[in-house]
């Protein structure tokens, strides 16, 4: 036993070296024929996706209100909706609103988002059980409401559906240019997730360029001159409105259309002022080009509504330009949500019978 102590003692070293290379080979093996099923993966192709932006269903997310510093909850069905949503499971009435950060109202009480009170005040006023869904998400265009339309609304079949855009559907036209240019954050098309090393393998391989990933939506655009050319921009806007109304109405539901309040008015106050400098300097626009091309994006919205005799419910019209009512150019606050509750409710009464 001591002799064969003393004999691996004697080659220590040489076995060392052995192992060492054994398992280095092993390692190299196994990492080849790792790179070559993953090459053979790659080589089948970039896999894309079109986006479902909605808030992630089943999830909670706290945020801090930015009236008095209070932790507020934001909960999300299994659908994706805001919740409070599905109030009653044979409601005489359902209605879903979507739009963008406008509509999911983040830094509002749960019981205070308009979408929510809406439906409340609705249902007191006519004594019907009433669902309203909150269906917007941050950042999101018209483009992608009508996506969600198609993929999760119209399988609901609600009674009615609510669309209000304006401010995310100006900057992506006028900004990046179209509702379909490439984008990291809000394209309509994008790419699978991959990790590092397939994404290498897949840029070096097949020459494909992935969009970079950016702190904000608009880092890309910073510095570059925008586009704020407003007939371009309206018949954009015009073209997935009458969309939206068609799909709706093919599937028997009531389509409604809403213009967005906001604090832009042709002679600014000093917190304006600040959005309007922000915008010059990056994206080289002036705020009277602004304001004109803002302004057109809701007369696009009250113009198709006549058209195409669709309900329209002006909240850019009954809704005071304040910070009472907005805590930034567009957001909401607790009482400006009250006061589009009670329009969207007065508005919608005829529909419930």
């Amino acid at each position: 036993m001591m002799q064969n102590s003393n004999r691996f003692e004697k080659h220590k070293s040489k076995v060392y070296l052995c192992l060492f290379f054994f398992f280095l080979s092993v390692f190299v093996a196994g990492g080849y024929i790792g790179y070559r099923l993953m090459l053979k993966d790659v080589r089948r192709g970039v896999e894309r996706n079109i986006v479902l932006r909605e808030v992630a269903p089943l999830s909670t997310k706290w945020f801090d209100s930015l009236e008095d510093g209070t932790r507020i909850v934001r909960r999300a069905d299994e659908n994706g909706f805001v919740e409070p949503a599905k109030l009653y499971d044979d409601p005489d009435f359902a209605v879903v609103f979507l739009g963008g950060s406008t509509t999911v109202c983040n830094v509002v009480e749960e019981h205070s988002r308009f979408p929510y009170l809406a439906g409340k005040l609705l249902g007191e006023a006519t004594g019907k059980k009433i669902n309203a869904y909150n269906g917007g998400k941050s950042g999101n265009s018209a483009i992608h409401s009508v996506l969600s339309l198609f993929a999760k609304v119209v399988p609901m079949r609600p009674d009615a559906v609510v669309l209000m855009h304006a401010i995310n559907d100006l900057n992506y036209l006028m900004i990046a240019g179209s509702y379909w240019t490439p984008h990291a954050h809000r394209g309509v098309i994008q790419d699978e997730k991959y990790n590092p090393i397939k994404k290498w393998l897949i840029e070096k391989e097949l020459g494909h360029a992935f969009q970079p990933e950016l702190r904000t939506a608009w880092d890309q655009y910073k510095g570059k001159e925008a586009d704020p050319d407003v007939k371009r921009i309206t018949e954009s806007y015009r073209r997935i409105l009458d969309l939206f109304v068609f799909i709706s109405r093919q599937y028997d539901i009531t389509p409604i259309l809403m213009t967005q309040a906001s604090r832009f008015t042709e002679k600014p106050d000093a917190a304006m002022s600040a959005v309007a400098d922000y915008i010059q300097q990056n994206y080289r626009v002036e705020y009277p080009v602004f304001f004109h091309a803002y302004a057109a994006i809701n007369e696009t919205t009250r113009q198709l509504a006549r058209d195409r005799n669709v309900l329209l419910i002006d909240l850019a019209a009954g809704i005071d330009p304040t910070p009472e009512n907005m805590y930034d150019s567009v957001h909401l606050t607790t009482k400006g949500c009250q006061q589009a509750a009670r329009i969207i409710a007065n508005d919608m009464r005829p529909l419930v019978r």
